[in-house]
């Protein structure tokens, strides 16, 4: 009793949290049960409802923590031109940390399945609409502080940059690069539309 006393709240729900994270990724959302989280967190049944009011209600929060533009903190550097004095430095910064984020925790296996649910998960659809959404716009907006180019393009060019991002993730097994070398070849290809559509 004394040790269950002890515990930090903080401490349960991210137990409860990491745990249902290894098990969503290795068995989907669907296939997972209460049960089985909090038998893998070590805690009673009930308390996982002190933190969650249901098993949907734990994959939503899960949701806002997988979602790719929380894998991109210098999106948010104030100075971008100052911490990156060229484009290609910047979205390799970017890349860089989209990677790093997905290779942990399960991120990467937890994303796909929310992608594999939306349609049937109108709450997690909607997270992944405006997350993606403020990325995109975001990317293409710093975009524009290195590149004379409109709007649109620089919107095209983050959505390419994004887009190869993940199919590296889905399929890097299929490529056969790794990730700084790719990495690198998607940001040349970036820099070529946008050095095309700056010449138009």
């Amino acid at each position: 009793m004394v040790g269950m006393a002890t515990k930090s709240p903080g401490k349960t729900r991210e137990k409860l949290v990491s745990s249902a994270m290894e098990l969503f990724a290795k068995k989907g959302f669907d296939k997972t049960t209460v049960d089985e989280i909090v038998a893998r967190a070590g805690v009673a049944k009930g308390t996982f409802y002190l933190y969650f009011k249901s098993k949907d209600d734990l994959i939503k929060e899960l949701a806002f923590e997988v979602m790719p533009i929380m894998a991109m903190p210098s999106l948010n550097d104030p100075y971008i031109t100052v911490s990156f004095p060229t484009l290609e430095s910047y979205l390799l910064q970017l890349g860089k940390e989209f990677l790093e984020f997905y290779s942990e925790s399960y991120r990467a296996e937890i994303f796909f399945h929310m992608l594999s649910v939306r349609e049937r998960m109108k709450s997690i659809d909607e997270i992944y609409r405006q997350s993606c959404s403020e990325l995109l716009r975001e990317g293409a907006r710093r975009i524009t502080a290195y590149v004379k180019v409109g709007f649109e393009d620089a919107l095209i060019a983050f959505q390419v940059f994004i887009a190869s991002l993940m199919h590296y993730l889905h399929a890097k097994e299929c490529i056969g690069l790794p990730g700084d070398h790719y990495l690198k070849r998607a940001v040349n290809v970036v820099l070529n539309h946008l050095r095309l559509s700056a010449s138009v």
